[in-house]
């Protein structure tokens, strides 16, 4: 099947699949840039495509300066394309399965002392004023969060039977929100 084709075909069947426009034009920016770099290539047949094709193209975009968090994401996005081309039964395997995600720094911004005390006197002020359910519970999960570092997910999770009122402490089963 031609790599135009079937890159149109895989574009219509994400549209088909409602996702989100944001996507769809992520796919067509990073996709296509594969697709474009196949097709300078001279692999213009979908059943062409090779791992070392996709890799050198992921090393290419390397040497241009993306950074591991873009390669990783134009790798998923290669990986979806070729996926559903083995659905179709265009291809029998996907050749980009076997390359690994690179590895990414994570860095984590923190709040300073003094961000923190800004939201503390921003919620404990609303909380004072209002003296609303809202406003406590607002403030009470400020507290929690800063306090403990837990997530959005874990808080959202939380159950009357986690919390242990006489030794003070919460049971915080951990999520992937």
């Amino acid at each position: 099947m031609l790599l135009k084709f079937a890159f149109r075909d895989f574009l219509d069947d994400r549209k088909f699949k409602n996702t989100t426009k944001k996507n769809i034009l992520n796919y067509q920016t990073l996709l296509g840039g594969f697709i474009n770099y196949c097709i300078e290539h001279q692999v213009v047949n979908v059943e062409d495509i090779t791992y070392v094709h996709v890799r050198q193209y992921l090393i290419n975009c390397q040497e241009k300066g993306d950074k591991a968090s873009t390669i990783n994401t134009k790798l998923l996005r290669i990986r979806a394309f070729l996926n559903y081309m083995v659905e179709c039964e265009v291809i029998k395997n996907n050749p980009a399965k076997k390359i690994k995600m690179q590895k990414t720094d994570v860095k984590i911004d923190v709040f300073t002392d003094e961000q923190i005390r800004q939201m503390l006197n921003f919620f404990r002020r609303i909380k004072q004023r209002e003296k609303t359910y809202v406003a406590y519970r607002d403030y009470i999960i400020i507290v929690l969060i800063l306090g403990t570092g837990i997530r959005r997910g874990e808080i959202i999770n939380l159950q009357w039977s986690d919390v242990d009122f006489v030794n003070k402490s919460i049971s915080v089963k951990g999520t992937h929100a």
